[in-house]
């Protein structure tokens, strides 16, 4: 969906003073990359036996995690507003998800309703 980059543009636009200037090294886009899968991997805990409040708790702790090693190996700052980018987004894609999946449910019932007659 573009999580990864959509997070990656907005971390460029809030630290960096003169976007005009901005150089992106390879080895950024390929951290953000790497990283930006990882935590789309960690939606296996949701595929688990655990509750869904164990899942969302360690799929936010590892989100986070990943995030901070991405700033680290970046050498980009962490501060109050990459925090603030960190949270809204995290809030943002959730509620997408949940729009998006329950859109996908009325459809499905739609669907087995008419089948059903």
């Amino acid at each position: 969906m573009g999580f990864g980059a959509t997070i990656y543009l907005l971390i460029l636009g809030v630290t960096y003073e003169n976007i005009g200037d901005l150089r992106v090294p390879l080895k950024s886009v390929f951290i953000v990359f790497l990283c930006s899968g990882l935590i789309g991997e960690l939606s296996f805990l949701f595929d688990t036996e655990l509750s869904y409040f164990l899942a969302m708790t360690l799929h936010l702790i590892g989100t986070f995690s990943l995030f901070s090693i991405m700033m680290l190996l970046n050498n980009w700052p962490i501060n109050i507003w990459t925090l603030l980018i960190f949270i809204f987004s995290y809030v943002v894609i959730w509620i997408i998800i949940k729009v998006t999946q329950e859109k996908d449910i009325r459809r499905i019932n739609q669907q087995i309703k008419k089948r059903n007659g």
